[in-house]
């Protein structure tokens, strides 16, 4: 599964984590490495991700895409609570 969030929210928990609660870099670095890296890494790291996975959940436009294996577990999981 892969689980998609815009770049504004990344970079904020990432700020967090780094910053804030591990005290790991200093701010303009931090910033400077993020935006420097950050399309290289979503290239090499989620693009391929996002063409094996199962499940892909996008925060952005509210939305699922799965396979259809993991579509029809899902519907199935949904009318046995209805």
């Amino acid at each position: 599964m892969v689980y998609l969030t815009d770049d504004p929210i990344r970079l904020k928990r990432k700020w967090v984590r780094d910053i804030d609660y591990r005290k790991k870099y200093e701010p303009t670095y931090f910033r400077n490495r993020f935006f420097r890296d950050q399309f290289l890494m979503a290239q090499k790291c989620y693009v391929p991700q996002m063409e094996l996975c199962d499940l892909v959940v996008d925060t952005t436009g509210a939305a699922i895409w799965a396979t259809p294996e993991i579509a029809g577990i899902l519907a199935r999981t949904r009318e046995s609570r209805e």
